[in-house]
């Protein structure tokens, strides 16, 4: 949905409303430090000094020439290269950031940079919650820019100024100032997209990933703590990890053991501001009999594994095949755990999709089988429909359910996007950026994407779709009675 006036102007008359604006219109950088600035390893104190200090003592370069975004691109990669020098009342010089520095202190470095030119720059508040980012963009249509690939360093603290000329359009385009904006990304969006009850089901796991925790950053006490809850964490991870996906936590030294099995509430997402880039969030965690590198090495199984025998180095993200975890699980049992108890992968292969090798096939034995089985017939959908989206172009959504035929007026309750096989979570993202366009041209509730393994469904809520939020379902799961309907319940006639 776009920006309701009638929900945005009562927001406005609210306390929330008028603190959050007066925070920022009143340059309260105590209350920003306070209520917005985390994921650093200053204390809100530090960080309040940190950013007067940007304001008042920063000399070079200068930012008196910072008149548009090509200056400031200028600007910004000046400070990244040669970093800010501060000379202080008595002095003193000093130069207090330099390179990763600025990506690592981004909401220090951006507070700052707002207070200076308000009109190019916005505070980015986001570090280490780049998926809460995304589903404000998906509700309210910022057309976010790409993320730079991981090993960009420099690519990714500019990227910065490709969000703000995103959020610049959003402010203009809905004529808030540029303190409203603030309070409108800040607070408003963030209450509005409040996760609902709906994200508890997992879907069934397809992967398993090993992660790592250590003594620093509290993952012990985490990790300890928090066990059979649905309590959730952010942690480093692979950019490829789906949700439901099982994961094996290791705990460095001085433990240098398996702690527990936990699984993956949300999809792996690049973080352009987060040091390791990607990450994911766990939770449901399972405690499980500890097992040494020391066991793992001497394992006639694993010590042929490449991870062990790199002492588990880059253990983050690192995936275990099928046999891996069952030799996991056959060790626990060893131990006198019983490893029934823990997640299974799921195998999503059988008869139906063995033999498929393009995404007409995909339609042709799974999609259109599967509808007719849920009530619809061939007379409902058109199969590649030509709509104009825009400067003359027209684009062809694979499956289109219509309501309105009306040319260039058309609407679909329904949308669906075969492939043959989506393979990562990136993969995912732009076919859900496609079929979402369509979405919005056509007014639709409910989109669909398909490929020879699995179907993702999403419905539209608050007027628009969540990229973050869909139910999954494997082709094999719709032959169990509770599944298939389940899926009818949800897009059936």
């Amino acid at each position: 949905m776009k920006l309701n006036k009638f929900t945005w102007n009562n927001y406005l008359q609210t306390t929330e409303a008028k603190e959050t604006i007066g925070i920022f219109q009143n340059s309260d950088i105590d209350s920003i430090s306070n209520k917005f600035i985390n994921n650093i390893e200053f204390s809100e104190e530090k960080a309040t000094n940190f950013i007067l200090n940007l304001y008042n003592f920063a000399i070079n370069p200068k930012l008196n020439s910072i008149q548009n975004y090509q200056e400031a691109n200028l600007f910004l990669e000046d400070i990244y290269d040669n970093g800010i020098e501060l000379i202080f009342e008595d002095g003193e010089k000093e130069i207090p950031l330099l390179k990763d520095d600025f990506t690592h202190l981004i909401s220090i470095v951006s507070t700052w940079l707002f207070y200076e030119y308000p009109e190019i720059f916005k505070p980015y508040f986001f570090k280490n919650n780049y998926d809460l980012l995304t589903k404000i963009a998906d509700t309210f249509h910022l057309d976010l820019p790409k993320v730079p690939l991981k090993r960009y360093k420099k690519e990714r603290f500019l990227h910065y100024l490709d969000l703000c000329k995103c959020f610049n359009k959003f402010q203009k385009e809905n004529e808030l100032t540029d303190f409203e904006f603030c309070a409108f990304l800040y607070d408003f969006a963030p209450k509005f997209i409040k996760e609902t009850d709906d994200e508890k089901e997992l879907p069934e796991p397809s992967q398993v990933w090993w992660i790592g925790g250590d003594k620093h950053g509290e993952d012990f006490e985490f990790l300890d703590t928090n066990l059979n809850s649905n309590i959730s964490s952010f942690w480093q991870g692979n950019i490829d990890t789906k949700r439901g996906d099982i994961l094996v936590v290791y705990c460095l030294a001085p433990r240098s053991y398996i702690h527990s099995v936990w699984r993956v509430k949300r999809d792996g997402i690049a973080d352009p501001f987060f040091h390791y880039y990607s990450n994911i969030y766990i939770t449901n965690g399972q405690k499980v009999p500890p097992i040494t590198i020391h066991e793992l090495k001497a394992d006639k199984h694993f010590s042929k594994n490449p991870l062990v025998r790199k002492n588990l180095q880059g253990i983050n993200g690192y995936p275990l095949s099928s046999e891996d975890y069952l030799r996991l699980q056959e060790i626990f049992n060893e131990k006198g755990y019983n490893s029934s108890n823990l997640p299974q992968l799921y195998n999503y292969t059988y008869e139906q999709n063995k033999e498929i090798q393009n995404e007409r096939e995909v339609e042709i034995n799974l999609i259109e089988p599967f509808l007719k089985r849920i009530g619809y017939i061939e007379k409902d959908w058109i199969r590649q429909l030509s709509i104009r989206m825009g400067r003359g172009e027209r684009n062809y959504p694979d499956y289109a359910f219509l309501t309105d035929k009306t040319q260039n007026y058309e609407k679909a309750s329904m949308l669906i996007e075969s492939k043959f096989h989506i393979k990562n979570n990136k993969e995912l993202e732009e076919t859900f950026k496609q079929i979402w366009s369509y979405g919005q041209r056509l007014n639709s509730h409910t989109l669909i994407i398909a490929d020879k393994d699995s179907i993702w469904i999403y419905l539209r809520k608050n007027d628009s779709f969540d990229r973050t939020k869909y139910k999954k379902f494997f082709w094999k799961e719709l032959e169990n009675s509770d599944k298939y309907n389940e899926v009818k319940k949800l897009i059936g006639k």
